[in-house]
């Protein structure tokens, strides 16, 4: 079977060698050598370096903002924050939110997003951000991070993890663009380590979390869906895969697997896609299946190329199986009805 090319190389694929958004970092230099004058200076704008601890209420981002090394910028509860088109938070020192009970939100029209810089790290409780074209991303030697009870709507890259961060999301909705450039494809990268729970995703007719190359994903308790989509979950010589209790449809594959060291998934329910789970190579393991329902329309399982041991245990199936790579799987006590537990609790 021929599979079809997609997000071979994407926006941000040179995370691993590169900083994130480098355009943007050069953007934001620039920017720091203008200045205002104090006379007709908006008492709440904000642009340039952030030097001392704030509290942000209502106010207007005007350009790029950058969060100094050792300062703590709070976001009240119930904050309405604006921006100009191309602004965008630099953070490294700390943004913080405590706002689970009284949502804060950062809504523009269009901007570039929460960049975390070398650092810097992000303690975000009750926020939403809206239309930003990175929702929350962690570039190389960011603090570990946390963004809790708070959404990612209308992004690009919902979320961008590079190699040694880690990134926590709890309780958090995500989605990509309603419309994105006829050769462009949202897509969410996982480089480093990303820790999802309860974590609600539509990937709309793109990509879903991407897991690259040394990256590890944990997710539990979580819906990611598409309409038309690609690959809801992927994986392409990542570290390790964990899914437990969560759903995937609406895509051509709920998972694909193409390089990964080992993988563990545990009461998943992948139905309403063209491929329930595809297999194009896979490590030493452990790689194991358990308690789950896969169908497909033209497969539950499209299976190729080398692979370590993988067993298949309790898993209903529905529809043909494509077995072109080894060694076969083991498939073993396959329930006759699907089970009602394989999603979220």
């Amino acid at each position: 079977m021929t599979r079809r090319v997609r997000h071979l190389v994407s926006p941000l694929s040179t995370l691993a060698t590169r900083s994130l958004l480098p355009v943007a970092v050069g953007l934001a230099l620039a920017s720091a050598g203008c200045s205002s004058d104090p006379a007709t200076e908006d008492a709440n704008a904000r642009a340039g370096d952030i030097t001392a601890p704030e509290t942000w209420g209502d106010i207007k981002l005007t350009g790029a903002v950058t969060i100094a090394a050792g300062v703590t910028v709070d976001i009240a509860p119930g904050a309405n924050i604006t921006c100009g088109e191309g602004s965008r938070i630099f953070v490294s020192g700390t943004l913080r939110a405590r706002a689970a009970a009284k949502h804060a939100k950062i809504s523009c029209p269009q901007w570039a997003g929460l960049l975390v810089k070398e650092g810097g790290k992000l303690d975000l409780e009750g926020l939403d951000l809206e239309n930003a074209r990175v929702g929350v991303g962690l570039d190389v030697q960011s603090a570990e991070s946390r963004f809790v009870d708070g959404s990612i709507v209308g992004s690009f890259n919902p979320i961008v993890v590079s190699p040694g961060t880690k990134l926590t999301v709890e309780r958090v909705k995500a989605s990509a663009p309603e419309k994105v450039g006829d050769t462009e494809v949202s897509i969410s990268e996982i480089h480093g380590t990303l820790i999802a729970k309860r974590l609600d995703y539509d990937a709309r007719a793109n990509e879903g979390l991407s897991v690259k190359k040394g990256g590890e994903l944990v997710l539990e308790d979580s819906t990611v869906k598409g309409e038309n989509g690609l690959d809801m979950v992927s994986t392409y010589a990542a570290k390790s895969l964990e899914i437990s209790y969560s759903t995937f449809s609406g895509s051509h594959c709920g998972i694909h697997i193409e390089g990964v060291d080992a993988f563990e998934i545990d009461h998943v329910t992948s139905e309403g896609n063209i491929f329930g789970i595809t297999i194009y190579g896979s490590g030493a393991g452990p790689n194991v299946v358990r308690a789950s329902n896969f169908s497909g329309t033209s497969a539950w399982l499209d299976f190729q190329g080398d692979n370590g041991p993988i067993t298949f245990d309790g898993v209903y199936t529905s529809g043909k199986e494509i077995m072109l790579g080894g060694p076969v799987p083991s498939i073993q006590n396959t329930p006759a009805a699907p089970l009602p537990d394989a999603k979220p609790r």
